[in-house]
This record gives C-alpha cells, sequence and structure tokens, in this order.
C-alpha cells in the first residue's frame, strides 16, 4: 500500500496496512535542507526551493502525507498591506496586521493565481505532487477565526467580536473565502485539505463563540473540499475531552469533517470514546514538551503508548499534538518516525 493510500484510507476509517505517519512539518524541512527563512519565504517566495525542501525532507523520514510548500501564516499579508519578519533561520511572524486599524468598509479582492507569493505557493504544490505521486498532498490553510486573527489581529478581532460583531463576523467571512480560495488554487495537485485552527479554540473563545463563528465557516470550508471530492481535516485549539467543550466537539463532527486532529492537553482515551468510529482520529504525542525537550527513550515510550491506544488503526493517522518548525531537533523526530514505522509495521 502506497504513502497515499494508507493515509486516505485511515481518513475514511477504514483500516490500512500499517498506522499512517504524517508529520504536518511547516517550516522544519528547511533545516534538513540547510536553506534560510529568507531565501525561501520572504519577498516573491521561491516554489523550487520549498519543494525542493519538502521532497528532502520526504526523503528523510518517509512520510505517508506531507503539506505542498513550506507553509507560514503570512501569505498574503503582505499583498493585503502589513508586513511580515522573516528571521534568517526563525519561523515567520506577522510584524503589521493588514487590517489592524480602523474597520473597512470593503475587504480587497485577491487572486491567488497572480497576487502576492500565492502563485509561487502554487508552484511548490505543483511540484512536490509529481515529485511524490505516491505520497498524499495536503493543503494546509487557516481556519476561519485563526486567519481572520493574522489579518486583524488577536486582541483587536476579540474585541470586534464583543463591540462590533457585525464587523468580526463580515472579517470572519473573508478569511474563510481566503481559505476556501487557496484551497481551489492548490486543490489540482491536494489530496486533502487540513484547516489548522490554534484560535479557532473554545477554551480561548468561549463556547459559544466558537459554535456561532468557527464552525459556520468550518461548514463552508468542508463544503468546499467536497465539491472537488477532497476529504478535510479539522485541527482546533484547546482542551475538547473536557465535559464543558463536548458541544464543541460534537458540533465539529457534524460539519462533516473526515478526520479530528486532537491537540495537546487532550485526553485521548476521552477523545476515542467519544469520536473514535465517527471520524478519523489524529494525534500523538506533546510536540512542545515530549518531542522537543526528549530524551530518547521518553519520545520511544509516548509514541508506542499512542500507536497501542489506537490500535488496529482503522480510522487512525499518527501526528504530533501540532505543526513542525524548524529549531526542532531532526534526531527526536527520527525516533518519534523510526518507533511508528517500527511499531506500526507489527500485525496481531
Amino acid at each position: 500500500m502506497s504513502g497515499k493510500a494508507r493515509f486516505l484510507t485511515s481518513l475514511r476509517g477504514e483500516r490500512p496496512d500499517r498506522c499512517p505517519l504524517f508529520l504536518r512539518d511547516l517550516t522544519l524541512a528547511l533545516d534538513e535542507a540547510g536553506l534560510t527563512t529568507t531565501e525561501v519565504c520572504a519577498r516573491r517566495y521561491n516554489g523550487d526551493l520549498s519543494s525542493k525542501a519538502v521532497v528532502g525532507y520526504w526523503r528523510r523520514v518517509g512520510q505517508d502525507a506531507v503539506v505542498g510548500c513550506i507553509h507560514h501564516l503570512g501569505f498574503g499579508v503582505e499583498t493585503l498591506g502589513g508586513s511580515m519578519d522573516y528571521p534568517r533561520k526563525g519561523i515567520p511572524n506577522v510584524a503589521v496586521h493588514p487590517f489592524g486599524g480602523e474597520s473597512l468598509d470593503r475587504f480587497p479582492d485577491l487572486d491567488m493565481k497572480r497576487d502576492g507569493q500565492f502563485p509561487e505557493v502554487i508552484r511548490s504544490y505543483m511540484t512536490v505532487s509529481k515529485a511524490l505521486p505516491d505520497t498524499a498532498v495536503v493543503c494546509n490553510t487557516e481556519g476561519p477565526v485563526t486567519k481572520a486573527a493574522i489579518l486583524r489581529g488577536l486582541e483587536a478581532l476579540l474585541m470586534d467580536i464583543v463591540s462590533e460583531p457585525g464587523y468580526a463576523r463580515e472579517l470572519i467571512g473573508y478569511a474563510t473565502e481566503m481559505g476556501c480560495d487557496f484551497l481551489e488554487a492548490v486543490a489540482e495537485w491536494s489530496d486533502c485539505l487540513f484547516v489548522a485552527a490554534a484560535t479557532d479554540n473554545p477554551d480561548l473563545l468561549g463556547a459559544d463563540v466558537f459554535k456561532s463563528h468557527s464552525i459556520p465557516g468550518l461548514k463552508r470550508m468542508v463544503s468546499a473540499a467536497d465539491g472537488r471530492n477532497l476529504p478535510s481535516v479539522f485541527h482546533p485549539h484547546g482542551d475538547f475531552s473536557a465535559p464543558e467543550n463536548r458541544e464543541a466537539l460534537e458540533c465539529s463532527l457534524s460539519t462533516g469533517i473526515a478526520g479530528f486532529q486532537f491537540a495537546e492537553r487532550n485526553d485521548q482515551d476521552a477523545i476515542k470514546d467519544t469520536a473514535g468510529g465517527r471520524v478519523c482520529l489524529m494525534g500523538g504525542i506533546d510536540v512542545h514538551s515530549t518531542l522537543l525537550l526528549g530524551p530518547a527513550e521518553r519520545i520511544r515510550e509516548e509514541t508506542v503508548s499512542c500507536l497501542e491506544r489506537f490500535r488496529p488503526w482503522n480510522g487512525y493517522v499518527f501526528m504530533c499534538s501540532g505543526s513542525l518548525h524548524r529549531g526542532m531537533p531532526l534526531h527526536h523526530v527520527d525516533v518519534m518516525t523510526r518507533t511508528v514505522i517500527d511499531t506500526a509495521s507489527v500485525v496481531r
């Protein structure tokens, strides 16, 4: 079974030949490739170097699915009037939010096949897809509130939700459409939509705001993916195993997602009991503590524990609790991936 088939089989809730592995490494491959953040991500973006890094890191670890580019949160920020900071060997971050000032009467149009960094990002997806035909290529884009916070600034957005709810809803709708437009731009070269949604978080927003602002946008994005016959995965942050977030979890599952990636601090047994068999569950060890800090034996032990918890992996994909970025010790990731491949190849 190819990596692509393995990954998509689990997303359908069926049993693959072994547990699929998806790292969702967004900038980590730059360390393996020996490239600086600026030469890939800054200015026009370099689709050739981006795809070279993604494919090069795939050759090192052999995961079953990859994001089709070196991904950062600022796609579109500069085109819309904001600015980015590109640390030479760090992670790109928003320096000035494009909509951080007074409320706009009209949001600008974006053509993702022509504007800003998007054409080269699309080029990276195309190149990766052609170079790795047996590996699933995942369209990674931000969730509705998460993208709106990138454009507006989190504090300002939270104030809008309270004091200017109409404007907040329009902005979140605009952010949602940006995600749908990005999916449309790379759909030809993608096998799955992954909605990365750190700020779409009931622990941060409150359950009511999550249901009224995140869920409608997620439904719209899932519908766009369905129109392309692509399965969707939702990765919010927050403790969805907590009783007070049970309704938020149920609302998430009701949107039609094929996969749900749980973040750190979730009770994995509780998540499995509630959502197992209903969607593909995706997750594993804590990226911020276990994977970052090690040591190797702890990484191995916790990885095996996760694999055993979700065995026989019909409807499960091993991932970390969040995305992987440069600065993560590559040898720690090697320990984790080798443990997954060795353990998950044992059939019983």
